[in-house]
């Protein structure tokens, strides 16, 4: 009987994966299988699952032993099946052949032809292993599409269209001929093209769903193909772990989940199910960064397994199936990446491996439409639907941020590519900090992108060296890989946006990068360059669309675009005025052999420019960025401002002459920013801008981090206290102030006509003395509660399953299971003690567990065997397990991993147990930490390989009864994960312990469904410290090494303390603020956090001890963590997010 004593009827995450489970048959490289399968169609009893009612039929024929028979029962049933829906192919396949050509046997990729057809044999003969213009060591790229039949939807296509049976007999013989014909010639195949097996799957898959009807199909012939389907299908779930790490991974376990789901007739479908979906849940929770962005740093490729996930999710729609919540939020992060990186041409730019350019339009549509984003709906349709978007700016800060003045297609657009992956193969330029601009209708400074992945010198420059990319390049050397790469300053608002990131590609050289956008306009590019003493080389490069650029010798501004190309009509373009450090001398040079990608082509011998210079210790470069509308080049130069005795690495500023206007830029690298004066100028600020038009008439001016700008003597602007960020534009009889981050108190500025102020587009009250107005600002701050936490422990979903009614769910995979057990055959029982592994498992399990049984071992004729429970099941191959194992001298409690077949001991220890004792076995997984328990025996491990799963009874060399097998959830998973450490939910409270120095939770539901939207929070809990160490609440939290923590501690000499750290993988930890409590923590104390914008705060019993400012870490959730043993309880969370 099962029992379940849950409070809730609803659950946040449900697999319908439950009960899919089946031996996965080893095949060792290919389908070694397949040649036999054509001529013994007996393999059909071991392929299908006979037991199901709709193929007694064919079970009829082979009882009777009549193959033939049996195939052509079979043929009979799929040609009528319902019930099962496939998507229909697309229009056409990849290649230039038109399904008439394939029919006959002739193959066409752009100018090469091959006709395979074998007049002798009258059928088609492909050589699989024609080099299609290359050579063997290279061949041409058709030699993979070819094995990845990617030319298959052109034939299945017209199939579906064609209403002449005799054409659509000719392309059904065609599909049929030339899959077996792959089958035969390939039983096996290298690793490196296991990728190819996964894509080649999914179209035999496709081609079946249309071709399954067709009478002229031999029934023979059939089969072969159904066990060609069900070998490549098996082997893929052989090799798919030793592919994980990119794409190809979650390509080969969509192909598996499609065979799965659309041929439930093989025996092992189910199985195939479960590990499938298991497969690609553990992947993106790996590979999804803490950010939100998937680790490779490619759009194309963040794209491509965006639209696996959602082909998967057509395929469970569409056949009553629902994948986990998990899947379908990490398509969505992505897709909402793909969205906020979009250039005003609605296309990505094409950074790393990225030559498609509507890589994301799919995904972003896909998401609009899961959640009726109208935003999305619009970039996706190409602004024909929807709505326009309102999000700005936007940083994610692990990987990318972007700078634009909106979406119009003439919108100015900037992309700081500086992404922090642990990915360091195929798809991965050397191209740390560096930019990709649009504006005024084109894209005008381009990275060169990628061509193709053959080993050209072209292709290599443009994909291995650091020369081809928008950045700093030292003594001619690419950046090195899997270095450190941080951000460090971020701020926005309408007049301005300012990032800071740096890059270790050139150990010890670091290269410190700030791009100051004045918004809209231009773009100052200042790079900082130190860290050796020793000396170095170094180009700043630019690529553009394939203009030619032209350089002013006497300035060393180079102009790009515009009018330089005589006779030509004028396009957009842009200028870049160098701005030379103090003893620097900086050489233009204009490289005439570069390639770059520019849409759908590849353009070689174009210009590309380099300012050079060589230095001894610390150096640097700023560099003004002017993009112009199409006609005549504008005249922009700029000079620096000396700062004496201040290095570029701590400041710099100065003047630039703009086309109708003089401004003058400063720039303070310091930790705290001086007060310095820059020409007629001084502020205290970290950065600031004025603008000056005819007349010297103020026009805008800015400042962030700071509360001071004068000019010539005079206020511009004064602030009562430090303002993160404010830029005031003067147009006529209006001053509009633009705030980014909150800012609390009152703001003078020099508006001398203005008759209304606004501050962020709202008409705000005034008051003036003289040139000078002031305004009173307090920002509106008002998140909405979305976590009320109680922490009972009744609350947590508990089912016992006794087995009176049945197996309840639990599907055998190895051995004899049934129901058995004196004295009411009213267990779970395994009768075989034969040398082998054996699984009953459920995969409706909570991801944090807790899993107890009653564990009658029986008979066993080996000196060692196990009973036990297998946890975070995926298949008989992956999966954690608790075991006792007895032997001749005793027995021991074992924690084991097995990934990919290998088994790993995580831990070990003896147990008073004898050998056919019956004992109570409990597992508890939370995150990473893992627990095995019986009697007063425990043992523990961390480990992360495996986070999700089902779980399943086990035996080893021996029967076993089960019974009250009791499944629980740890944390209610409608709400919470663990990621690190021991948590435990009981009498109203959570308890961490940490392991391995910190214990960590995370409130799933509080994170956002964008995180290109900033999210800012109040949460509040009630804590008690223990010990020695921290305990607190995360802001912006994702993963152990993301997030605001914030917490309180007690240190080993009884001192007490608040902090605010930072974390942000290699941009952090930081200390934002600390402050010494007087507080003895003895006992429970309410503590509270919040986060608006870039301002921290920190409550102690309903009073604020401590404020901090950071820039940083601006989307996630909300999680609980200690570094000691502490309760917390009566838990709160408000929440707001909001574009940025």
């Amino acid at each position: 009987m099962q029992r379940s004593t849950s409070r809730r009827s609803i659950r946040r995450r449900v697999h319908a994966i439950t009960g899919a489970a089946v031996t996965l048959a080893v095949v060792g490289t290919g389908l070694l299988s397949v040649p036999a399968a054509a001529s013994d169609m007996s393999d059909l009893g071991e392929l299908l699952d006979l037991t199901r009612p709709e193929l007694a039929g064919v079970a009829a024929e082979l009882a009777a032993g009549d193959e033939a028979g049996a195939a052509d029962q079979l043929k009979a049933y799929y040609a009528g099946r319902t019930g099962i829906a496939f998507p229909t192919p697309g229009a056409a396949g990849v290649g230039d052949a038109t399904a008439d050509e394939l029919a006959a046997g002739i193959f066409r990729f752009g100018a090469e032809t091959r006709d395979f057809y074998d007049d002798a044999e009258q059928r088609i003969d492909v050589d699989w292993q024609d080099t299609w213009g290359g050579t063997e060591a290279a061949p041409g790229g058709a030699q993979v599409l070819m094995s990845d039949l990617a030319f298959m939807p052109t034939l299945a296509s017209a199939y579906v269209n064609e209403s002449d049976p005799q054409r659509r007999a000719a392309y059904a013989k065609a599909w049929m001929e030339i899959s077996l014909d792959f089958f035969a010639d390939n039983p096996s195949w290298p690793q490196v093209r296991n990728l190819s097996a996964g894509k080649r799957l999914n179209q035999l898959i496709s081609a079946f769903s249309v071709f399954r009807t067709e009478p002229a199909t031999d029934a023979g012939d059939l089969v072969t193909y159904l066990s060609g389907v069900h070998e490549t299908t098996d082997f893929l779930t052989q090799v798919l772990q030793i592919h994980v790490g990119n794409n190809w991974y979650v390509s080969m376990a969509r192909s598996i989940y499609f065979a799965a789901v659309y041929l439930p007739e093989f025996r092992a479908s189910s199985g195939w199910e479960s590990f499938a979906v298991r497969s690609v849940e553990r992947f993106l929770r790996a590979y999804v960064q803490s950010d939100g962005v998937y680790r490779e740093p490619a759009f194309n490729y963040q794209a491509y397994v965006a639209d696996l996930i959602n082909s998967m999710t057509g395929v469970a729609d569409a056949n009553g199936r629902k994948l986990p919540d998990a899947l379908i939020q990490a398509a969505d992060w992505i897709a909402d990446v793909m969205f906020a990186t979009r250039q005003p041409n609605l296309e990505p730019a094409q950074i790393g491996d990225t030559p498609n350019i509507d890589a994301g339009r799919s995904a972003i549509r896909a998401t609009g439409e899961r959640h009726s984003w109208s935003d999305f709906t619009w970039v996706a349709s190409g602004r024909t639907a929807g709505t326009p978007p309102t999000l700005g700016s936007t940083l994610y800060p692990i990987s990318f941020a972007v700078q634009r003045s909106g979406w119009d297609a003439d919108a100015q657009y900037l992309l700081i590519n500086n992404h922090n992956s642990s990915y360091t193969a195929s798809h991965r330029h050397p191209d740390d900090l560096s930019l990709v601009m649009s504006a005024y209708g084109r894209p005008l400074i381009v990275d060169s992108g990628v061509g193709d992945y053959s080993a050209t010198p072209t292709n290599d420059w443009m994909r291995r060296t650091t020369e081809a990319h928008n950045t700093v390049e030292v003594d001619r050397k690419p950046q090195a890989a899997g270095v450190t790469r941080a951000m460090s300053l971020w701020r926005s608002n309408a007049g301005l946006d300012v990032y800071r990131g740096q890059a270790m590609g050139y150990q010890p050289v670091a290269h410190d990068r700030v791009v100051y956008f004045v918004k809209p306009g231009f773009w100052v590019v200042s790079d900082d360059l130190t860290g050796d003493t020793a000396a170095h080389d170094y180009r700043q490069l630019w690529h553009f669309p394939g203009d030619p650029v032209t350089v002013d010798p006497a300035t060393n501004v180079a102009t790009v675009g515009f009018d330089t190309v005589p006779g030509a009509t004028p396009v957009a373009g842009v200028q870049l005025v160098p701005v030379t450090p103090a003893g620097a001398e900086v050489t233009p040079s204009v490289h005439e052999n570069g390639a770059v990608r520019v849409g759908e082509d590849v353009l070689t011998d174009v210009d590309y420019l380099s300012y050079d210079w060589s230095a001894t210790g610390a150096t640097g470069l700023d560099t003004i960025v002017f993009p112009g509308s199409a006609g005549r080049a504008p005249s922009v130069t700029a000079t620096r401002i000396e700062l004496p005795g201040v290095d570029h690495s701590v400041a710099t500023a100065m003047e630039i002459d703009l086309p109708h206007s003089t401004g003058r830029f400063y720039l303070s690298r310091e930790a705290t920013p001086s007060s310095r004066e820059f020409g007629n100028a001084a502020t205290d600020a970290e950065t600031a801008y004025l603008e000056r038009a005819g007349h010297d008439r103020l026009t805008r001016y800015a400042l962030t981090r700071g509360s001071s700008l004068v000019d010539g003597g005079d206020t511009v602007l004064d602030a009562s206290a430090v303002v993160s960020d404010v830029s005031v534009e003067l147009r006529g009889a209006t001053a509009r102030i633009s705030l980014g981050d909150p800012f609390t108190g009152t703001l003078t500025i020099n508006a001398p006509t203005a008759r209304v102020v606004k501050v962020n587009d709202t008409p705000t009250a005034f008051t003036r003395t003289g040139d000078l107005v002031t305004v009173t600002v307090e920002p509106a701050f008002a998140p909405a509660p979305v976590l009320d936490e109680e922490f009972e422990d009744a609350s947590l979903d508990r089912t016992v399953h006794g087995f009176d009614g049945g197996l309840e769910g639990w599907t055998p995979v190895q051995g004899s299971w049934g129901l058995g057990g004196d004295p009411s055959n009213a267990k779970l029982a395994q009768t075989s003690s034969a040398d082998m592994q054996s699984f009953a498992m459920l995969q409706d399990v909570p991801d944090d567990v807790i899993v107890s049984a009653d564990i009658v071992p029986g008979t066993s004729n080996q000196a060692t065997a196990r009973t036990g429970l297998a946890f975070r099941y995926h298949d008989s191959r992956n999966y954690y397990r608790a075991n006792v194992l007895t032997t001749s001298t005793g027995a021991k409690l074992q924690l084991v991993k097995v990934y990919n077949g290998t088994s790993t001991l995580l831990a070990e220890t003896d147990v008073a147990l004898d050998n056919d004792a019956e004992y109570t076995l409990t597992v508890s997984a939370v995150g990473r930490h893992l627990v095995a328990t019986v009697g007063d025996t425990s043992i523990s491990a961390n480990d992360g390989q495996l986070p999700t799963g089902g779980a399943a009874a086990y035996t080893h060399r021996r029967a076993a009864t089960f019974d009250d097998i009791t499944i629980s959830e740890a944390l209610d998973q409608a709400n919470w994960r663990g990621i690190g450490g021991q948590a435990t939910v009981s009498s109203g409270q959570l308890t961490l312990t940490p392991v391995d120095g910190r214990a960590h939770v995370l409130a799933e539901s509080t994170l956002p469904a964008r995180f290109s939207q900033q999210c800012d929070y109040v949460a509040e809990t009630t804590v008690t410290i223990n010990g020695v160490g921290t305990a607190g609440i995360s802001l912006r939290d994702t993963s152990d090494s993301y997030g605001y923590r914030i917490h309180i501690g007690r240190t080993s000499s009884g001192s007490r303390y608040a902090s605010i750290i930072r974390e942000a993988h290699r941009s952090g930890p930081v200390t934002v603020a600390t402050v010494s409590l007087g507080d003895p923590l003895n006992g429970p104390v309410r503590l509270g956090a919040a986060v608006h914008g870039d301002r921290v705060t920190v409550t102690l019993n309903g009073v604020q001890i401590l404020e901090g400012r950071d820039t940083v870490v601006r989307s996630g959730g909300v999680g609980l963590y200690a570094t000691t043993q502490s309760t917390f309880d009566d838990f709160t969370v408000a929440q707001s997010c909001e574009d940025g």
